[in-house]
């Protein structure tokens, strides 16, 4: 049922047909990355509209800038395929304001108007989030930017590859803030490792090493 979505979902969407269909949803390459949309699917949900099991839908929006990532390569227990598949930035419909979850009845019933409604959603969250960030400038200005006015609450407190993106970024948008940028980021990192956080670990022993590479 959810490959035939998608495939209808191509068929009807003009900006869609500017992607293709790969694995779980839409993808695009671009001249510096990638852009995606994926498309979780859990067969064994209920839509309480109907009062009826249905497959429920959760999209995804993502983003790459291949620059932000692939100098990192080297230094990251990850596989390279497992990286490469990694996006820069990614939403959920929640983090849009927008809907999470969809439902498809699988008796088929409301299906057009279901299939419309996710048509109408994705192609607005997409383009919202593909537009907003365009470039390695606006993903800095976003996600960077904010914490040269002390907001480093918006730091995420797991997970350790938005560590490097970060820097990455701030050295190549904005290099004369960037020993601010690393300085507050750094602290960050001591945090989280003093907590335990199982990526930074793994991480904390190369730092010099990485910092290295990164700023030659």
């Amino acid at each position: 049922m959810k490959k035939e979505i998608l495939k209808q979902l191509m068929a009807s969407s003009e900006y869609l047909s500017g992607f293709r269909l790969k694995g779980a949803g839409f993808f695009k390459e671009t001249s510096d990355g990638w852009e995606a949309i994926e498309i979780e699917g859990y067969t064994r949900s209920w839509d309480t509209a109907t009062d009826k099991p249905a497959l429920r839908l959760y999209p995804l929006y993502l983003r790459r800038f291949d620059i932000l990532h692939k100098w990192f390569e080297p230094f990251s227990p990850k596989s390279l395929k497992d990286q490469r598949n990694n996006c820069s930035i990614g939403f959920s419909g929640a983090m849009l304001d927008a809907d999470d979850y969809f439902y498809f009845p699988k008796d088929g019933s409301q299906y057009d108007e279901r299939l419309a409604l996710l048509k109408e959603e994705v192609e607005k969250n997409a383009k919202s989030v593909f537009i907003s960030y365009t470039t390695v400038e606006d993903f800095y200005r976003h996600k960077v930017h904010p914490l040269l006015d002390n907001e480093t609450n918006i730091l995420p407190n797991v997970g350790a590859d938005w560590i490097f993106l970060y820097l990455k970024a701030s050295l190549l948008v904005a290099p004369k803030d960037y020993p601010i940028i690393k300085n507050k980021i750094m602290r960050q990192i001591e945090i989280m490792n003093k907590q335990g956080e199982p990526n930074v670990i793994l991480i904390y022993p190369k730092l010099d090493e990485i910092f290295n590479t990164l700023e030659q």
